[in-house]
């Protein structure tokens, strides 16, 4: 590796979590990794009970670092181009040079990661890496809105029927509420109907961004564990 190229691919991070002022500026180790999530031990330890104990983590890899989500929210990350794209559970996304934001929309308040790349990047910022086991930590559930919010049993039932191949990884329906309408027995328009007053209790549970669609009220969904064949992890 050449110094010129050690130096372009410094990089540092800062977490905000909701209302609050950001973190201090952490350094990318070039050795080790460094996790944020709710697990004790962690570069970046968020022990908000919303938080999952595995949000995300990044790894060295050839002359930068990779970003891999965590099993449980999937990752919007904004580019300094102003281009911006969600990632799915457990991808790896290699960081650009630059400044990016990663955010998490299905938690049920406000989390981003600033992440800066690029010439001395790291000079100045907190020295941080990982410091535990994790085979040795009891597994706590994250805490969810969605809890809190009382579905009647015609809701439940809307709900496993439009989300179904979200346990059984079957193709995504072309039209998910149609489909479960055909599959009920009963009108599109009821569908949408129970959807919309599932994603209003939800939404007035949240602190965070409101759930807007129906994919993002079934990934909500599927990630808080309210989808029967889902296991807890």
């Amino acid at each position: 590796m050449s110094g010129l190229a050690a130096v372009i691919f410094q990089g540092r991070v800062q977490v905000r979590v909701g209302t609050y002022k950001p973190g201090p500026w952490v350094a990318l180790p070039e050795h080790g990794r460094l996790s944020a999530g709710r697990t004790p031990g962690y570069a970046l330890h968020l022990p908000s009970s919303w938080i999952p104990q595995k949000l995300c983590r990044f790894l060295p890899y050839e002359l930068g670092w990779v970003v891999q989500v965590g099993p449980s929210p999937r990752m919007n990350v904004r580019y300094s181009s102003m281009s911006q794209q969600l990632y799915p559970r457990r991808a790896a996304v290699a960081l650009q040079r630059g400044t990016s934001v990663l955010t998490f929309p299905e938690l049920d308040d406000f989390l981003s990661i600033a992440v800066v790349i690029g010439p001395d990047a790291a000079v100045g910022a907190e020295q941080r890496w990982d410091q535990v086991d994790e085979s040795d930590l009891p597994r706590v559930g994250t805490r969810y809105a969605v809890v809190a919010a009382e579905l009647t049993d015609k809701q439940r039932l809307v709900v496993e029927t439009t989300y179904r191949h979200l346990v059984t990884r079957e193709p995504t329906p072309a039209n998910i509420t149609a489909a479960a309408a055909q599959n009920l027995g009963t009108s599109e328009q009821s569908v949408k109907n129970q959807l919309n007053a599932v994603m209003k209790k939800i939404n007035k549970e949240r602190w965070g961004p409101a759930l807007q669609t129906w994919e993002q009220l079934g990934s909500y969904l599927w990630m808080s564990h309210q989808l029967p064949g889902r296991e807890v992890r």
